[in-house]
């Protein structure tokens, strides 16, 4: 995976591509299905956009919420895909509280120094 810190990190970043201006994007396949996590800049929370591998395009899935909680939730805002996400709900938050706690700690690290 490649990392670019959210905004409110200090830590200094390579020049992102336009793609990555809004903070930290990352995938995982769950499910069969590529997902795309977009960090939000000051919120804790990342959007969850989804592909298929015979499609050229994105939709929007959703998004995990609460990541700075002990409940974290995914909200789905794709009618179509609502009993998709609800089987693979517990590894799409999994996966997304992994990297949130890597960035928290990497954020950590960096302003420790």
């Amino acid at each position: 995976m490649n990392f670019v810190l959210p905004d409110d990190c200090d830590r200094p970043r390579s020049d992102p591509s336009e793609d990555e201006l809004d903070g930290l994007h990352f995938a995982a396949v769950i499910g069969g299905r590529r997902l795309y996590f977009a960090a939000i800049p000051s919120q804790a929370r990342f959007r969850v956009t989804m592909a298929r591998a015979w499609e050229m395009q994105t939709e929007a899935l959703g998004s995990v919420i609460r990541l700075d909680t002990d409940m974290p939730g995914l909200r789905v805002c794709a009618p179509m895909e609502v009993e998709w996400a609800d089987k693979h709900a517990e590894k799409i938050i999994s996966e997304a509280v992994s990297v949130w706690r890597s960035i928290i700690r990497d954020c950590e690290a960096w302003e420790g120094n």
